[in-house]
């Protein structure tokens, strides 16, 4: 469909409708079918491990539009999502090596047969609320829990802990750490969207007022993103007046400054719905209590989306243009298309024999010196399993010391998790949550998780052990801010 299309807006239907929600998309390329993994600094990404994308939104739309193309006219539909969002991914090249990176977004597209397909993806609870949805493809809940009987609450909780607050707990936390930082979500430099509209399929629209420097590493290629483009201006103006932009801009500014200012529990992220609640409270939309009087119906389809009420019944099906792939797949493709695009290294002609030749042999013993300390500093050697001393309490310093001390006697990687574990539960009794406590969760999930008898390479020792000296020297700046107050 991409540059056939003309559209037509239909202006006579509620345009845009305040509904602050926490809107979550475990994965954004499962939704899609994976159209791409994506490239990351030149090289092709081999594997997606996590792709989530999660809004704190306020405002909602779903626009009737005219599709003028070859054959005709068609009316369609786009659905939109306005507020604090965030791309998050955690990907692997060819090297093996993990990395990590994220958007912010302001802004969700979604193709009328994107949203059929998300809408009508399996529930993996058993609520039946019609304006709580936990499914396979799309988490959606309101801020605003007031009108929830006490039973609801528990459920709605212990459902969202499962399934999002604590498999996802580092994504959550790095996201409202973004949220918090005084230069996240500027609106000064436009809008960013993630978008699934046919002209512009998996991709991200930035603006064209967005500031040079960080236009440029904005526009660096992702993870399971197709490309990274200017648009996103232009695309507002022809869908929104002036009015509604401004409305769209105020509660973007709004959710910023309360998010930022929010307090809550490291240890129990349902805390964030619960205090921003309190922040946000306004009364169930009338659309909602319809929904509720309608919670014994049986359908195949969800109103995600209150605006998207109209489309209950209809279904747009997934074009064949658009193809979905697996994941398999794409990860099988990756590997070729990195071995096509970057070959390794084989000299096999005469003149390329000749050349090496010329290569003075002092030269090539100073690179194979270099090439082998590299690998070494990087193996990670087999160690052999100790029994872990046990634990100091009641001392932040001694803790960190003890830890720093596992690191330098070369104790297995599975034993330093367990020992990270130890240590972050005897903080805990000691002093408040701090920045470095969340940290060891991270290290805590990736250490339990490695085979036994693995050691630390040379390169991670060194770099863990810078990590514990950062912990120690902010342990010992913030030493009276830390301890609990009894």
């Amino acid at each position: 469909m991409e540059g056939d299309s003309k559209i037509s807006i239909d202006l006579r239907q509620t345009r845009l409708i305040n509904n602050n929600i926490l809107f979550v998309i475990p994965s954004w390329g499962d939704l899609l079918g994976y159209p791409t993994l994506g490239k990351y600094v030149n090289h092709y990404v081999s594997k997606i491990q996590s792709d989530l994308v999660i809004f704190l939104a306020g405002l909602e739309s779903t626009i009737n539009v005219e599709i003028s193309t070859e054959f005709g006219t068609e009316l369609r539909a786009l659905h939109y999502l306005f507020g604090l969002g965030y791309y998050y991914s955690k990907f692997e090249l060819q090297s093996g090596r993990y990395i990590i990176d994220n958007r912010q977004l302001t802004g969700l597209i979604l193709s009328d047969f994107v949203y059929d397909h998300l809408a009508t993806s399996k529930n993996i609870t058993l609520e039946n609320d019609r304006d709580i949805i936990i499914a396979s493809n799309v988490f959606k809940l309101p801020i605003n829990l007031s009108h929830k009987s006490v039973t609801q609450k528990s459920f709605i909780k212990g459902a969202l802990m499962r399934n999002l607050f604590i498999p996802y707990k580092d994504v959550v936390l790095e996201m409202m750490e973004t949220v918090q930082d005084p230069a996240s979500y500027q609106l000064r430099n436009g809008h960013i969207l993630l978008s699934t509209h046919w002209d512009y399929y998996n991709k991200i629209l930035i603006s064209s007022m967005m500031r040079e420097g960080i236009k440029i590493k904005f526009m660096n290629p992702t993870a399971g993103i197709n490309d990274i483009i200017l648009g996103s201006d232009q695309h507002l103006i022809e869908i929104f007046t002036n009015s509604e932009l401004e409305k769209i801009n105020e509660k973007i500014s709004s959710l910023k400054e309360i998010y930022s200012n929010l307090d809550y529990d490291l240890m129990y992220l349902f805390s964030i719905i619960e205090n921003a609640s309190k922040k946000l409270i306004s009364e169930p939309t009338q659309i909602l209590r319809d929904e509720a009087r309608s919670v014994s119906e049986k359908r195949t389809k969800e109103s995600v989306l209150i605006s998207a009420k109209s489309r209950i019944n209809s279904f747009i099906k997934w074009p064949d243009e658009f193809k979905r792939n697996t994941k398999e797949e794409l990860e099988l493709s990756a590997i070729y298309k990195e071995f096509i695009e970057h070959p390794p290294v084989i000299k096999t002609t005469k003149s390329e024999m000749k050349i090496s030749e010329e290569i003075p042999k002092i030269e090539k013993q100073r690179i194979n010196n270099i090439e082998k300390f590299e690998i070494r500093t990087l193996k990670r050697p087999i160690v052999e399993s100790k029994l872990l001393p046990k634990p100091p309490k009641g001392n932040v310093l001694k803790i960190l010391y003890y830890l720093k001390e596992l690191i330098e006697q070369n104790y297995d990687i599975l034993s330093i998790g367990k020992a990270l574990e130890f240590a972050r539960d005897n903080l805990r009794k000691i002093i408040l949550q701090s920045k470095f406590m969340w940290e060891m969760g991270k290290f805590i999930n990736l250490y339990q998780r490695e085979q036994p008898n693995l050691g630390f390479s040379q390169k991670e020792r060194y770099e863990f052990l810078e990590k514990i000296d950062l912990w120690i020297k902010d342990a010992i700046k913030h030493k009276d801010d830390l301890i609990k107050k009894n």
